[in-house]
């Protein structure tokens, strides 16, 4: 995250020297509402952690409805730096199991994921009231699991558990592409799909506060404004 930070200063000094004349820079806030999709790594992971048996499938709800607020420095035309929270939803995986003497058991966890970001923007103006534009930069996440096992089915770290809650706090990559339309001189449309890199903790033999890891997907239609 550190290296994240310097990254974006660095950037941020060097697009604003040149523009200081020319150009009053202008702060901004704004709230955008979607829906969230989580990859299907997390499938796979939770499904090859399975001792003493295997698994015989797995359902995976994966996107759910998510929403984010932001606020903004806009440097020059080009370039503008944005801190925002961003609620990604929840997600719903259920895998269910056989030991080898065919004993079955379930495995049932919801995942949640929310947290705060900083994120660089280049921006591309290709009509007085369109432009498109380019953002990265860093995800602080907390992701929250809550799992219950049943049947043959025990957790490797509490064997007498049937219910376990974990969390896991990781800063993580961001980044994403999306259009902006100012339909008032203050005021504007976006539209954005942005990537929450390997949010969470991966699910491993062996071990505890796992949350199973994954990409998370984002598009939202926010409005903004500019004083």
């Amino acid at each position: 995250m550190q290296r994240i930070h310097l990254i974006i200063a660095a950037a941020a000094a060097f697009i604003a020297i040149p523009a200081s004349a020319q150009y009053a820079p202008q702060w901004y806030v704004g709230i955008g509402g979607g829906q969230s999709k989580t990859s299907d790594d997390i499938v796979s992971q939770r499904e090859s952690t399975v001792t003493n048996g295997h698994a015989t499938g797995s359902t995976f709800d994966d996107n759910d409805g998510a929403w984010k607020v932001f606020g903004g420095w806009q440097v020059n035309p080009m370039f503008a730096l944005e801190a925002y929270y961003a609620d990604l939803g929840r997600t719903h995986l259920v895998t269910n199991t056989a030991t080898n003497s065919g004993l079955t058991g379930t495995f049932d966890m919801t995942r949640k994921v929310d947290g705060f970001g900083l994120d660089a923007i280049v921006q591309g103006r290709f009509a007085p009231a369109f432009s498109v534009f380019a953002r990265g930069g860093g995800f602080a996440s907390h992701t929250k699991a809550d799992a219950t096992v049943s049947g043959s089915l025990v957790f490797n770290s509490d064997p007498t558990a049937t219910s376990k809650s974990n969390t896991d706090n990781k800063g993580v990559w961001h980044y994403g592409v999306g259009a902006e339309w100012g339909f008032q001189p203050n005021a504007a449309l976006r539209l954005e799909w942005e990537r929450f890199a390997k949010v969470g903790k991966a699910f491993e033999v062996g071990q505890s506060g796992t949350t199973g890891e994954a990409d998370a997907d984002l598009v939202t239609l926010s409005v903004l404004m500019r004083f």
